[in-house]
């Protein structure tokens, strides 16, 4: 298949490790998300200033043997 077409998922959901072929995707980390917007709720809730700031997390690409090269 990563021949013809690759195929990307997202969200690494722990099925994508075991159908054939494995699915190439992109993992995010949901724990560190929800920590910062936790964070980000509290000042909010005691009154701290808000900062305008925008707030990214780099996902990360899980390759597996649903994509191929790149051309």
């Amino acid at each position: 298949m990563p021949d013809d077409v690759s195929l990307v998922g997202y969200d690494n959901i722990p099925e994508a490790e075991y159908v054939w072929p494995p699915s190439t995707t992109v993992r995010q980390d949901f724990g560190e998300a929800g920590r910062r917007a936790l964070e980000l709720l509290v000042a909010q809730i005691e009154g701290e200033p808000r900062t305008g700031t925008l707030v990214a997390r780099e996902p990360e690409l899980v390759a597996r043997g649903s994509s191929g090269p790149p051309p």
